[in-house]
């Protein structure tokens, strides 16, 4: 079912897409035909895309309102850019990339690494969270501080996403002695559920996401933490995450700047950090390096 949701802080209408239904695409279109990332009496339309996973970065909440870190961020930056109004497209994660490619997408909000391979891509805004990778296991499990130790044991994976590529990366390395990845479109708490009932070995991800779906739920689980460092210097990690804008905009660099802008004003103001502490109960990823 597609499902329509108002958000006071934003001008016009959210179309969520989220079961594949084309209703909102109208919206898309009327951005398209506009020109530039679309405009009307001056103010430019820009669309953003997201999964509306993973919790708490962009979700729906039980008002089936779209919300998040990731959302609430530039709702902040739209009231501080009169030129500027964004309109939100909730989209499958894999779909995000081929909506930037095309042009249909102005730009993805969804805890996105800025890598250099998507760099190559797509334009990136400045950081605005530094994650903390890590190894999840049930409890008793002997803990881990390399993927080393991860070698024949299994987990989930989905495509695309940083945590998966990690992975991938391992295996490319160690052939010998790879870590099994099952493929899945699962929902990360169904992951979760599955992890503490013996489905699979481990899973790979951030703690605020942890903390979210299996911290919270009490499902008898423990986080690992991995240095930073050796994820980034074995894997070519990135641990901050961005927002992505599609190339295929005129003057996309000016709206990037722009953003940039708001985004460090937001820093400054410690606006930022309050946003990181409501959605992360009371953690701070704002970046630090």
């Amino acid at each position: 079912m597609k499902r329509t949701a108002r958000t006071p802080a934003i001008f016009g209408i959210l179309a969520v897409t989220a079961m594949g239904l084309t209703a909102c695409a109208s919206t898309a279109d009327a951005a398209d035909s506009a020109g530039e990332t679309g405009s009307k009496g001056g103010v430019q339309t820009v669309l953003v895309a997201t999964g509306a996973s993973p919790k708490p970065y962009t979700f729906l909440d039980k008002n089936d309102e779209l919300t998040g870190y990731d959302i609430e961020i530039l709702k902040q930056i739209d009231k501080k850019l009169p030129d500027i109004e964004f309109k939100y497209e909730v989209a499958d994660f894999p779909a995000l990339f081929a909506g930037l490619d095309s042009g249909r997408f102005n730009v993805v909000a969804n805890n996105l690494s800025a890598t250099d391979e998507r760099r190559e891509k797509y334009d990136f805004s400045d950081p605005y969270t530094e994650a903390q990778f890590g190894v999840i296991l049930k409890d008793g499990a002997k803990g881990t501080d390399s993927l080393d130790e991860l070698a024949g044991k299994r987990t989930y994976g989905e495509p695309g996403l940083n945590f998966t590529r990690v992975l991938e990366a391992y295996n490319e390395q160690h052939p010998d002695k790879t870590i099994n990845i099952e493929y899945t479109e699962l929902d990360l708490q169904s992951q979760y559920n599955n992890l503490a009932a013996g489905g699979v070995d481990f899973l790979f991800n951030e703690r605020v996401v942890y903390n979210g779906y299996g911290g919270k739920a009490n499902l008898g689980l423990e986080f690992y933490p991995l240095d930073g460092k050796y994820l980034t210097e074995n894997f070519g990690t990135n641990l901050f995450s961005a927002y992505a804008f599609s190339k295929q905009r005129p003057k996309v660099a000016d709206v990037v700047k722009q953003v940039n802008g708001a985004l460090a004003e937001l820093k400054e103001s410690g606006s930022l950090k309050k946003l990181s502490e409501k959605f992360f109960d009371g953690v701070d990823v704002t970046p630090k390096n």
